[in-house]
């Protein structure tokens, strides 16, 4: 009888350990290699062709340019920088709020000046900030972006500055022009 109990034990045992066995090595799928850093699985769809800006037929006004340029690229605050370096392989993105200093009231349209060239941004974008801030409701559609693509600047120093576009459409007030590296 002690001779049989420990047989069945040694069986169970046996039995346990290769069905562990089995178990582990059924259903085990080569694993897909990881995207490297910073890669997604999907690509992203590049940001549409820039568009000339309007600014380079109207008058510019003396009038100050009421605006605030929240980022450029990674980087927030980019007049407030003393050095700014931008990678040349990824999208840039050149964002902020603008307004008709002039009119009181919302711009006509914004234009990003790259390297002396204007480019016409995307403005009326959401920034319930700005018109919390002013405690005007009218102020709500004031942000702009423009959005650059990976390899749009060549390596080395570049300039950009913002135009506001009077509401009128009629003249643009200009920034002054921020400096910064493409490495």
């Amino acid at each position: 009888m002690k001779h049989s109990s420990i047989l069945l034990r040694t069986q169970g045992l046996t039995i346990l350990v290769l069905l562990a066995a089995a178990l582990l090595s059924c259903g085990k799928k080569e694993e897909a290699a990881a995207p490297a850093p910073g890669a997604s699985s999907a690509a992203a769809p590049a940001p549409p062709p820039l568009q000339p800006g309007s600014s380079s037929s109207l008058t510019r006004s003396k009038t100050e340019a009421f605006y605030n340029f929240d980022s450029l690229g990674p980087v927030s605050y980019p007049a407030a920088q003393k050095t700014i370096t931008l990678p040349g392989d990824s999208e840039i993105s050149v964002s902020g709020w603008a307004l008709d200093a002039s009119k009181k009231g919302p711009a006509g349209a914004v234009d990003v000046v790259l390297d002396g060239n204007p480019f016409s941004a995307n403005y009326g974008l959401d920034r319930t900030d700005v018109a919390a801030h002013f405690n005007r409701p009218d102020y709500t559609k004031s942000g702009f972006q423009l959005l650059l693509a990976r390899g749009q600047f060549t390596k080395g120093s570049h300039g950009v500055s913002i135009r506001v576009i009077s509401s009128d459409k009629k003249s643009y007030s200009e920034g002054p022009v921020v400096q910064f590296t493409v490495n």
